[in-house]
């Protein structure tokens, strides 16, 4: 078997844990625990003299495929169910939040096979999607999340699971933990759950839980890990790799096959290899560089006296996750010939969508193309230009493949030096700062927010130059009128 204890472990000193009794009961009902699960109940349920928990935050590293959710899920009912507490349970992709709700539906209304924990249930659980619930009869309840920038905003809970933590950006957090400053239970209680962020991640929260607990660690916070704590040579040879994996894999000989790590160490690059499967975190931070290359950005830039003037026009207005920001771009085309991209407003949208859906429709008779992304404020505004008579066939309401096809084709003509643009701070600031973000399972990309700085302007503008280069409609005038 895997090593079963953590390669690096920060915990301080508790009176008692309820790890061991938790343990035992959930295995009489046929739930196992490895010995790495059970230490890490341990130190989820440890508490001090006065029986409150000894820890108010609580990491947990290790590599994929290990089970890492398992103990800290069972914690999450275990202080729902049978201690009355109020828990939320926040992830970053939906299917892990259904992974989780599944469970429990499949256990508590299980009647017939797990009586005991059908009795606990208080209800029907709450099924809508993103909202998931369930009530116990001890009073508590497991509230289910996925992560945006407003999710779980005005609710009190006493416990956290956050899973996937390498995701979780500061502005998530801001918004997930001033839930539990009212806890009704008494000390509140965070726990981290993930896995050593890749280079595209655009998380902060999880690095910064891990370089303090390698550095000044704090009293109260406690950190797990399996993980090595050197990247391995190139030339490694497979059985040196294979030996690695066993001390930094628990499930390594029961979940996870020998087979399987060696295929992986043959088929993926060696940094790949070590943060997946041995838990290796790199020095200083895992932020991935820029998607634009700041020095091809600087080639494309022309003075104002020079920009293009003349070109099949577009807009881009692109929302951001959080709908709280909206930012439009101009570009011009020109058919076997350049193109250029103008920023003309980044603005919150406290106050609505109304002043830009006026803006847009003062220039729709000159207007080839608009292309909108952004499902928090694409719906209100296409029905505000709609109302108000904008060309339906202007618009162009992007799907995910759409917007993926802006950023790719905006990159490509950066390369080329084929798109201009003039100087712009909060433009220029967005498109050599941000970072390249996974979107689905299918190799597919976009902008993401960078260090101290938003990709929502670059996207918008990526969306102009898309939209300018690709649509069909060609209106009487052409002129660079913003």
């Amino acid at each position: 078997m895997g090593a079963q204890e953590p390669t690096f472990e920060v915990a301080g000193p508790y009176a008692s844990t309820d790890g061991p009794e938790a343990v035992a009961t959930l295995s009489a009902y046929g739930f196992r625990f490895d010995p790495a699960q059970a230490h890490q109940l341990d130190l989820y349920m440890a508490k001090d003299a006065s029986g409150e928990p000894a820890a108010m935050t609580i990491g947990l590293s290790v590599p994929r495929q290990n089970g890492k959710s398992h103990a800290a899920r069972w914690y999450a009912i275990w202080c729902a169910a049978i201690c009355g507490m109020q828990v939320v349970y926040s992830a970053h992709n939906g299917d892990v939040v259904d992974e989780f709700f599944k469970l429990l539906v499949a256990v508590f209304e299980n009647e017939t096979n797990y009586p005991d924990f059908h009795a606990m249930l208080d209800g029907d659980p709450y099924r809508q999607p993103g909202r998931q619930e369930m009530k116990f009869a001890s009073g508590g309840r497991i509230r289910f999340s996925t992560r945006t920038n407003s999710k779980s905003r005005g609710g009190t809970c006493s416990v956290i699971i956050i899973d996937e933590a390498q995701e979780l950006t500061d502005a998530q957090l801001n918004a997930l933990l001033p839930t539990t400053a009212a806890s009704p239970d008494g000390v509140p209680q965070s726990v981290y759950i993930g896995t050593p962020p890749d280079p595209s991640c655009v998380g902060t929260v999880f690095r910064r839980l891990h370089d303090e607990a390698h550095g000044d660690p704090e009293p109260d916070s406690w950190w797990m890990e399996w993980s090595t704590p050197d990247l391995p040579p190139d030339d490694s040879s497979p059985e040196r790799l294979l030996q690695l994996a066993y001390e930094t894999n628990p499930a390594l000989g029961t979940r996870i096959r020998e087979r399987t790590v060696l295929n992986e160490a043959r088929t993926m690059g060696i940094d790949g290899f070590a943060r997946e499967r041995l838990g290796w975190w790199r020095p200083g931070g895992t932020q991935a560089p820029p998607l634009i290359d700041p020095d091809k950005w600087e080639k494309c830039l022309v003075a104002d006296a020079d920009a293009m003037k003349e070109g099949t026009k577009a807009f881009g207005v692109k929302f951001s996750p959080d709908g709280r920001t909206a930012a439009l771009s101009a570009a011009l085309s020109q058919k076997g010939g350049g193109s250029y991209i103008e920023l003309i407003e980044v603005s919150g949208t406290s106050r609505g969508t109304d002043g830009l859906a006026d803006w847009l429709l003062a220039r729709s008779g000159t207007t080839a193309a608009l292309a909108i992304d952004g499902k928090s404020g694409t719906a209100p505004l296409v029905k505000r230009l709609a109302d108000r008579g904008y060309p339906r066939r202007a618009i162009i309401e992007c799907s995910s493949a759409d917007a993926q096809a802006s950023v790719a084709m905006l990159l490509d003509e950066v390369n080329a030096g084929t798109v201009s643009h003039i100087e712009s701070p909060a433009l220029d600031e967005s498109a050599t700062k941000s970072i390249k973000r996974k979107i689905g399972s299918s190799g597919g990309f976009g902008f993401g927010d960078g260090p101290g700085s938003i990709s929502c302007p670059v996207e918008s503008a990526a969306l102009a130059l898309w939209a300018a280069r690709t649509t069909r409609r060609d209106p009487k005038r052409k002129q660079r009128a913003w």
